[in-house]
């Protein structure tokens, strides 16, 4: 082979080795474009993390704050006056402060047991429910709330069967009522009832005589919403959304009807019964 081939010959494979190289460097970049991609998309999701969190902790303060601020208050009002009290307002006094205490382990209870999915101890009980000793049940817990707002609470004659786990159905009902009484009108009518649905899904509610909800608080209003809301200065807050992961683990959904100045109908639907 001669100088001048050789020469050719070497230069072809300088030349074989350069696009070697580049071809390696235009990987490295893409990796690191790809990397950097990733890093970005991360610190997004990790930043929207962060924002649900300090929603759920805001409005998770702002829901045990008002049960804690009453069991507060009446236990100031024993300390001071619990010489003068008759017995009966002392068994009212403390009935109330265990009721409000009950409220806020059942929000904590919830936030606990909806965190992922049901426990194979809940799958395992989910069966026929006893609506009308669930809501009886309710009630009772409520009794206070009942009489404070001198509510009038209509029940329907019966109730479809449905399935679900008694416990998480039970805190629906609670968290419903409670609302029902607590916005509805002065003094608050609530009407509870339920509908078979064709579907193979029975169809829970409770209708209230409150000002209503106009169609944008509607539609935020099953989610927790961020600071300045004015679906979270209504009130609803937390619990509603707790409700919906409730219902949705379930198997059903959950929703409302409303309109300005007339009220506001909230619903949830379950499997029916075989």
């Amino acid at each position: 082979m001669s100088d001048e081939d050789k020469t050719k010959e070497q230069l072809i494979n300088e030349l074989a080795g350069m696009r070697q190289r580049i071809a390696e460097l235009e990987a490295l970049e893409t990796e690191r474009r790809r990397a950097e991609e990733a890093l970005r998309q991360r610190t997004v999701d990790l930043q929207a993390c962060y924002k649900k969190l300090d929603t759920y902790a805001h409005t998770l303060a702002n829901d045990l704050r008002g049960p804690l601020g009453l069991i507060v208050s009446f236990a100031q009002v024993l300390e001071d006056d619990h010489a003068v009290l008759s017995g009966e307002e002392l068994q009212r006094y403390l009935h109330t402060i265990t009721q409000r205490g009950h409220e806020m382990v059942g929000v904590i209870d919830e936030l606990l047991q909806v965190r992922t999915g049901p426990p194979r101890e809940v799958e395992e009980e989910i069966g026929p429910l006893d609506t009308a000793s669930i809501v009886a049940g309710v009630l009772e817990r409520l009794a206070y709330m009942v009489e404070r707002r001198q509510a009038d609470v209509i029940l329907p004659e019966s109730w479809p069967v449905a399935l679900g786990y008694g416990p998480w159905v039970e805190e629906v009902w609670a968290n419903y009522l409670s609302t029902a009484i607590e916005f509805g009108g002065r003094p608050p009518r609530v009407e509870l009832g339920a509908t078979e649905q064709g579907d193979g899904m029975v169809r829970f509610w409770v209708r209230d005589n409150g000002p209503g909800l106009a169609p944008e608080e509607q539609v935020r209003l099953f989610a927790p919403s961020a600071r300045g809301d004015r679906v979270r200065d209504t009130g609803y807050g937390l619990g509603l959304a707790l409700v919906r992961r409730i219902v949705e683990k379930l198997g059903g959904q959950v929703g409302v009807e409303s309109e300005v100045g007339r009220g506001s109908l909230f619903y949830f639907t379950l499997p029916a019964a075989e």
